[in-house]
């Protein structure tokens, strides 16, 4: 088996399909640090994924079983979460953007980036993996990056995490803790199992108690780049 790292975690994975290996490519392993687990995606752990999945190749479904072994290894032994979320890095700094899909995370950060040209670069578009570490949180990059294709194989401190709303205006506040942990809860994978859950609910938690979060009224003009730049890098924000 090959070996591969996302989020620090180093683990053997039996890709059945090129595709699923291509994916991959940029994460491989070539150390000595022995592989935290084995995963090999049998057609049932397929079949699972393909419901309500089904126009979806299954190269991609295959490389979904395998997310979703990572994500329950980083929830019951690295303090990690997945997160839906477009988390770009600024100055080295690491923003999240999170909202249902079609909000328009990804636009809203492209426009961050041609701002900023090369004082900034994508960590992922789309499933960024969140651990806490070493007393504070990071951001790393997966394979897993959205239509685009956008990320890189990088770990970043988080100083922000934004909620994007549509709105006639553009307008960055301060959030309150009650109103993101809904909006968290319902961009993270969630599990049946209870231990995995209590956990999943106590670093979120954590994470809106330890990192800047804010709300993001935007409509999609470039001007909406500047609002949010300004208030969560240079904490111009609106205080309600």
């Amino acid at each position: 088996m090959a070996k591969y790292k996302i989020a620090g975690v180093v683990f053997e994975f039996n890709a059945k399909t090129k595709g699923a290996h291509k994916m991959l490519d940029e994460y491989k392993y070539l150390g000595d640090k022995p592989a935290c687990f084995s995963f090999s995606a049998t057609e049932k752990d397929i079949a699972n994924e393909r419901e309500g999945l089904t126009e979806l190749p299954s190269w991609y479904l295959e490389s979904l079983a395998l997310f979703r072994k990572l994500c329950e290894y980083v929830i019951d032994n690295c303090n990690g979460i997945i997160f839906h979320a477009s988390a770009i890095a600024i100055d080295d700094k690491a923003y999240l953007f999170t909202a249902p899909s079609g909000t328009g995370k990804s636009t809203h950060v492209a426009m961050l980036r041609e701002k900023l040209k090369n004082r900034a670069f994508m960590i992922n578009d789309d499933k960024p993996i969140v651990r806490y570490e070493n007393g504070a949180f990071y951001a790393y990059g997966t394979p897993w990056n959205g239509k685009h294709h956008l990320s890189t194989n990088s770990r970043v401190k988080i100083e922000g995490i934004c909620k994007l709303y549509r709105a006639d205006s553009n307008v960055i506040r301060k959030a309150e803790k009650k109103e993101m942990i809904i909006t968290v809860l319902n961009q993270t994978l969630r599990f049946s199992d209870e231990t995995r859950t209590d956990k999943l609910l106590s670093l979120i938690d954590k994470m809106l108690s330890e990192v800047k979060i804010y709300a993001l009224g935007c409509n999609m003009e470039t001007e909406a780049a500047n609002v949010s730049y300004n208030g969560m890098v240079k904490g111009e924000v609106y205080e309600n």
